[in-house]
Order: structure tokens, then sequence, then C-alpha cells
């Protein structure tokens, strides 16, 4: 390291050193909006980072859950919060591609380019297809055989209309050659509670929220990734069963109104690193069956933006805004 890079180092240092002690000389409680119920990979995510946030900046940290519409009414609730550093969204990288292409702005009332900040990215994760052990199917060919002998009952939980699990739907629908109907839910914890009651045969869900049933009540189809999570090796993807639907990698980061002061987000992208860092916070979320992926706000960026640019096609061939 040169002598003028560890300056410059040094003045970062210096200059976060200086917002943080102003952002926790602000008695103000941060809030996290989540916009799903609580039980989910969300929620529990949310309040788990909440948590070491309270001791990384001296604040409390308030989690409120806001459920409806994929993630919606948090973001409006984002947009219209105090722009001072006091309010952020948690939530899935969903919630920015698929209202933006599908919902027109005037319903919307937010515009996800100009009304919001990426700040970091926390954790990242396949999405997976689970059958229901009363489904009585164990892969992908009995999905398809069942669907085929009992169309009226070829349906599968989601987390949310216009969303990611609802979504990649889509992709199976086509992949599989059979139609499939989504029943939406208001959250990934209501999703779990019809699979394991045995209301839907199928459910399209992060890992998190479902895996530790599939030794005794729930079946897991496969990942819909492009190669096996090291988290779970133990389960398939659907390529590996002839059916390529790999765009189920997910991720869940932390998002501010673009009127946040440019160094209130710094500050927390700092803290969100610092916290994904810990030894300890890192093996708390893989004992939870997630994986820590922190990225800072550009990357974030970045990834949201390809995103949006792979769904749009995708969905103005099936009818969509784009």
């Amino acid at each position: 390291m040169t002598w003028i890079q560890r300056i410059k180092q040094l003045v970062v240092a210096s200059y976060l050193l200086a917002c943080a002690t102003s952002f926790a000389q602000d008695t103000a409680p941060i809030r996290i909006f989540v916009g799903f119920v609580p039980g989910g990979t969300t929620d529990i995510v949310a309040r788990m980072l909440a948590e070491e946030l309270r001791q990384e900046l001296g604040r409390a940290v308030l989690v409120e859950n806001k459920p409806g519409v994929s993630g919606r009414l948090a973001a409006e609730a984002l947009k219209n919060a105090p722009a001072d550093g006091s309010a952020y969204m948690f939530a899935p990288d969903s919630w920015a591609v698929f209202p933006t292409l599908l919902v027109p702005e005037a319903a919307l009332r937010y515009n996800y380019f100009e009304d919001m900040a990426p700040v970091a990215r926390v954790i990242s994760y396949p999405l997976g297809l689970y059958a229901s052990k009363s489904a009585g199917v164990k892969n992908v060919q009995e999905v398809i055989a069942q669907a085929k002998a009992r169309p009226e009952s070829a349906m599968y939980a989601s987390a949310g209309t216009g969303g990611i699990s609802e979504l990649l739907g889509l992709l199976l629908t086509r992949s599989f050659g059979v139609k499939l109907t989504t029943v939406p839910f208001k959250g990934a914890a209501d999703v779990k509670a019809a699979l394991l009651g045995g209301q839907v045969p199928l459910g399209i869900m992060a890992p998190a929220d479902i895996l530790r049933y599939t030794d005794d009540k729930i079946v897991a189809i496969g990942f819909m990734s492009s190669k096996r999570w090291s988290v779970a090796p133990q389960i398939p993807t659907l390529a590996e069963q002839g059916f390529n639907v790999t765009q189920g990698d997910a991720f869940m980061g932390l998002w501010a109104s673009s009127r946040t002061p440019k160094a209130q987000r710094q500050l927390m992208e700092y803290a969100v690193r610092k916290i994904l860092g810990k030894p300890e916070f890192h093996e708390r979320l893989i004992q939870k069956t997630l994986e820590p992926s922190f990225a800072g706000a550009a990357e974030l960026d970045q990834q949201v933006r390809q995103l949006i640019m792979f769904w749009g096609p995708i969905l103005k061939e099936a009818g969509g805004k784009h």
C-alpha cells in the first residue's frame, strides 16, 4: 500500500467515525420496514440484523412489518418516511424487480430508480420447489405426471402476487409443459403453513423457510439454481433433473430512500459490512440455513438492474408491463 493510499484510507476512516458519532447522538429509533408477515426468512434476517445494528450504531432499531403486494406497502412507507437516516427497508431482490416491470407507476406510487437507494446486500440463497408429503411426489417427473393426471390440483403456493416465487412458476410451466396455477399468500410464513397443512401440493420458497421440515413433512423437489447449494448439497437442482430453470438464485438486502443523505447510507453500508464480518453472526446465519453474502451499494444496484433487464423481455412476452 502506497502512502497516498494509506492517507486516503485514514481520511475515509475519520469521515466514517465522525458520521458514526453524529449518527449515535441521534436518539430517534431506526426503523427497518419488512414487506411480509412475521416468521418468514425476510423477517427473521431483518430482526437478526436489527439486533446487531443496535450494538454497532448505539441506537434503538425497530423492525416494522408491512405485509402486502410483494413488498410494495413497505416500499411506499420507506418513500414517505423522514429522509434523515432513520428509515430503511430490508427485502428480497424481487420487490425491486417485479413491481417495476409489472405495475404502472401511478398504481405503484413510487419509482424505484428515482425514489430508492441500495445500501447493502446481506444474504443470498436459491429458491426451490417443495412439495407437501401428502402430495405423494418426490421429483420433477412425478410432479409433471401428477399435473397431467389431475390438472385441477396442479397448483403451487407463492409468497405474494407479482413476486419472484410466483413468476418462477411461469418458467416452470414453460419448462414442464404443463399448466401450474399460483395460489398467492401474504408471505413465506403463510406458504409454509399451507404446505405443512397439505392445503397446497407445491410451493416455491427460500430454503430457510422450509428446509428443516424436509425430513418428515416436506419434500425438496429441487433448487432453481445453476449449481447445488453448498449449505444443503444433498438437494439436486432442477437442471440436474432435465429442466433448465436456473433463475432462482436470489438475495436480500437493505435499501434507503434516495432522499436519505449519502453519508448516512454509507455509514449503514459500513455497519452491515462489519456485522457480516463477525464470525459469530456468520455462524448464526449458517445455522438458520442462510448464506452471508455482503455487497456494497454499487454492486447491489448493478445486480438489480441486471435482473430487471433479464425479466423484462420474459414478462413482456407473458403480457406484462415493461
